[in-house]
C-alpha cells in the first residue's frame, strides 16, 4: 500500500464528499480509490479509436459526453 498526501482545492475536497456519499463509501479514501478505478476504465476504453461515451436517458435518447481530457485519449495510441 502507498500512503499519499496532497494539497487539494475546495472543488476537490466537494467532489470527495459528494463521491463518499454517491458511493456509500466507508471513507473518503474508498471513494477515491473508487473513482481512480472507474476513471481508468473509461480511459482504457477511450483509447480506441473512435470511442465516445454516451449516457443513454429513461426515454432511450443518448447524449454524448464530452469531457477534452478524454477527447485527447481517443487521439492517442494506446500504450503497450
Amino acid at each position: 500500500m502507498i500512503k499519499v498526501t496532497m494539497n487539494m482545492t475546495d472543488a476537490d475536497a466537494e467532489n470527495i464528499e459528494h463521491l463518499h456519499k454517491a458511493f456509500d463509501s466507508r471513507s473518503k479514501a474508498q471513494a477515491v480509490s473508487i473513482a481512480l478505478s472507474l476513471t481508468r476504465f473509461i480511459a482504457d476504453q477511450m483509447l480506441e479509436p473512435d470511442t465516445q461515451i454516451l449516457l443513454r436517458h429513461a426515454g432511450g435518447e443518448p447524449e454524448r459526453i464530452v469531457m477534452p481530457e478524454l477527447e485527447r485519449l481517443s487521439r492517442r495510441t494506446p500504450a503497450a
